[in-house]
């Protein structure tokens, strides 16, 4: 199982950005996540593929033409809340809203129930009953938040949320607890430690961004210079490695991978 995954944000839309995490300067600064998308849809229709991709309710609302291009060449739409805050910091209720406000966003735009969804960072973990509870409240039966170092078993993993369930695919890591199959991690490990990975694993998650891939990434002062400097590493190269990877690995969407999961269990 490769799931083939795409977090939809603009460049500026990270953890870092803490003090201006309100997203009060946000659409005064320039966005590259059109272009960024579009390079990564223009890759999926050369490889004839598809994936699922979480969009930033903030992006839906200033970008709505572009969630629908996304959706109109037949990708999977998830979640990945409004403003990208961690969850951990959130109290219940502003959790609750947030992502409210997120599905309300793009379900105007794509009018289809929106029922997959990932945090931030992947920072829910199994023992979150009240967010997952939460997540179920509001329409939420997939979810994809969670990072853990080892599975019992194959994904995905039932977690209870109240009298409901949530199917869950993680993020799961190497021993060392490193996240191997995206976001920057992608770029900055040695391409063969990644390759060695994702070929002799039977479950792989893969995940990026638009900025994974953006050449001209800008230097901001919203970072530290370590942080500009980390966002920028290997994005000239990142689509290669990717598309070489995708040649030859066999990948589905989430939504592909419950159908034949609910599938082989009713058999």
């Amino acid at each position: 199982m490769n799931l083939l995954t795409f977090d939809i944000e603009d460049w500026f839309h990270t953890h870092q950005n803490r003090q201006y995490y309100s997203g009060h300067i946000w659409k005064n600064l320039p966005s590259k996540v059109e272009e960024g998308t579009e390079l990564i849809l223009n890759m999926l229709d050369e490889l004839g593929l598809k994936a699922t991709f979480f969009i930033l309710g903030w992006v839906a609302e200033y970008h709505p033409d572009l969630i629908k291009r996304i959706h109109a060449k037949g990708h999977e739409i998830g979640a990945h809340s409004h403003w990208h805050h961690n969850p951990q910091l959130l109290k219940p209720e502003d959790f609750e809203k947030d992502l409210r406000l997120c599905l309300n966003v793009i379900q105007d735009v794509t009018g289809e129930k929106v029922t997959t969804y990932r945090a931030p960072g992947f920072n829910l973990n199994l023992k979150d009953r009240w967010a997952f509870e939460i997540l179920a409240e509001n329409g939420i039966e997939v979810d994809s938040s969670v990072q853990i170092s080892s599975s019992g078993k194959m994904p995905p993993l039932m977690v209870n949320a109240g009298d409901k369930e949530i199917m869950e695919f993680p993020l799961i890591t190497t021993s060392m607890g490193i996240p191997y199959s995206g976001g920057g991690y992608f770029r900055v490990l040695p391409k063969s430690y990644i390759d060695y990975f994702i070929k002799n694993r039977t479950y792989n998650l893969l995940y990026f961004h638009p900025r994974d891939f953006d050449a001209d990434y800008p230097f901001s002062n919203l970072f530290s210079f370590f942080r500009n400097s980390l966002n920028a590493i290997n994005t000239k190269s990142s689509r290669e490695h990717l598309v070489k990877i995708l040649r030859e690995l066999e990948t589905s969407t989430i939504k592909d991978a419950v159908y034949k999961y609910k599938n082989q269990s009713n058999a």
